[in-house]
């Protein structure tokens, strides 16, 4: 079995892709989908970075912040936000201080106080758990996301790969029993 890890888009059928994990909606009908799970990104930031600065309130309110980004290289980001009450809803768009396309490369900065980003719970929950970092604003929230296992409708699908994407749909939910939607 081969394992292939990349930060792009793929296109499983042109790459002989077997099973792939996909974040979001699928565009492509070709493809068989599982959910395995939901989830909230959060906006984080260390205690010791909130400590030193006034704590937002409203989205407009980050931009008093250093704030990063998950960014594919692109001068702007933009967060949407939706109100815990369901029926406010505002987008933000910045520059931010920091931008990077790896979310695990994001938590080291939010640890050492840099400034507030966006993580998505299954990166590295611990440091939320432990109280490493905290949310901030958890009345206005992020996105909610799908995390899926796809594959090709029409191809034959190796006993291996059945074996690991069922051990996959098992296991997401004990590896990650309580996220934020």
């Amino acid at each position: 079995m081969q394992i292939f890890v990349a930060e792009r888009f793929l296109d499983p059928i042109s790459e002989g892709i077997d099973l792939g994990f996909r974040v979001g909606a699928l565009k492509d009908s070709a493809l068989v989908v599982r959910k395995i799970l939901t989830y909230r990104h959060q906006l984080l930031a260390s205690p010791a970075y909130l400590k030193k600065c006034k704590q937002p309130e409203t989205p407009q309110d980050l931009l008093e912040h250093r704030l990063l980004a998950f960014s594919r290289w692109k001068s702007e980001s933009s967060w949407g936000f939706a109100h815990a009450n369901g029926n406010d809803k505002e987008t933000l768009t910045f520059q931010p201080y920091l931008s990077m396309n790896d979310y695990t490369g994001l938590a080291p900065a939010l640890l050492a106080g840099v400034g507030i980003g966006e993580l998505p719970p299954v990166v590295q929950p611990e440091l939320v758990r432990d109280g490493r970092l905290v949310e901030v604003m958890p009345n206005w929230r992020l996105r909610t996301v799908n995390l899926s296992v796809v594959h090709v409708g029409n191809r034959y699908i190796p006993r291996a790969v059945r074996v690991f994407k069922e051990f996959a749909v098992q296991m997401a939910p004990t590896l990650f029993p309580s996220l934020p939607t």
